[in-house]
């Protein structure tokens, strides 16, 4: 077949299809460098756990009987895991929304391409 026989629109979309390739490899790579990045930026005084010296001080001042202290404790430890699971769920959707939105605008391109390419 000459090349001036075919279709643009069916070599843009040959084209397009062999550039998802790229646009895959992209996006994995961007999850696995920011995404190890943002985790390893992660630290104890953050995330709110019970080894963080900001949670130690704050346990050490509870006061009372024991069950008192046990409630005491036990808020701070539940305020620092919330804290915590939803510091790492941001991160996580940081990581993951701008190769999720790119890759479904690549997607909605290449099946727009491809509707005009079968009329």
């Amino acid at each position: 077949m000459d090349r001036h026989d075919t279709n643009p629109l069916e070599t843009l979309s040959h084209r397009l299809h062999m550039m998802t390739n790229v646009l895959g490899f992209l996006c994995c790579a961007w999850i696995a460098v920011v995404g190890s990045t943002l985790m390893a930026e992660i630290n104890s005084d953050r995330m709110g756990n019970h080894r963080s010296p900001a949670v130690i001080e704050q346990m050490k001042e509870c006061e009372g009987a024991f069950a008192q202290r046990f409630a005491c404790t036990d808020d701070i430890l539940l305020r620092g895991e919330r804290g915590g699971a939803s510091e790492v769920f941001l991160r996580l959707l940081a990581t993951l929304m701008l190769p999720g939105v790119a890759w479904s605008m690549w997607r909605a391109v290449l099946d727009k391409t491809d509707r005009l390419c079968r009329h």
